[in-house]
């Protein structure tokens, strides 16, 4: 759905809303928010050119889609949040935020690799985190890092995104990927990730 979205419109905005589970999400650009619940909200943010595409035939299409999800994998899988425009100097936003009820929901919907969950869980779905790390402390990279200890540790969850975006986490950050993974503060990384690459591995991110 998002590739979809970027074909209309193109990044860059600013946005808040309080999400149905209570929390108070802000975005300055396009992102994934993964809750400590375990759902997924998805921000886009992106830059609506009026001159090839209405908005309401945008927001009817985003409905649709929603809407033909959910019959296919069940009340709630998705919802659909909040889609509105606003107009500036700069042209016209659109701010469009889904709440999903799993990242499998997530990297359907998106046509997306997408896991969050934990270690044992990680690996019975066929993850390996057999990349380099890079050390996170007090929101800043550090050096590179052994993470076995990490992967043993019952209370670190796993975060692997095959996708260019931002990604917030409800927790703190304990190290990244290298090379792929860009640490913007405690709980926000920047994941890089080139679909046409057939050698491309997912961002990781390893949370308490």
């Amino acid at each position: 759905m998002k590739r979809k979205l970027c074909a209309a419109f193109c990044i860059f905005a600013s946005a808040s809303i309080i999400t149905a589970c209570g929390t108070s999400f802000e975005a300055d650009e396009s992102t994934v928010y993964v809750t400590k619940q375990g759902n997924v909200i998805g921000a886009d943010i992106e830059d609506f050119n009026e001159e090839y595409y209405d908005e309401e035939e945008l927001k009817a299409y985003i409905t649709e889609s929603v809407e033909n999800y959910v019959s296919s994998n069940g009340d709630g899988s998705i919802e659909l949040q909040k889609f509105e425009t606003e107009s500036s100097d700069d042209g016209i936003m659109a701010h469009l935020y889904l709440n999903y009820a799993t990242y499998i929901d997530y990297a359907l919907f998106n046509d997306v690799t997408f896991f969050a969950g934990t270690i044992p869980q990680a690996g019975e779905e066929g993850y390996e985190f057999n990349q380099d790390f890079i050390g996170v402390e007090e929101g800043s990279p550090k050096e590179s890092m052994d993470v076995q200890n990490l992967l043993e540790d019952e209370d670190v969850k796993a975060v692997m995104i095959g996708e260019e975006t931002v990604v917030k986490i409800d927790g703190t950050i304990q190290c990244v990927s290298d090379g792929n993974v860009d640490v913007l503060g405690k709980n926000l990384v920047r994941v890089h990730y080139d679909r046409e690459n057939p050698d491309a591995q997912p961002g990781c991110i390893l949370y308490k």
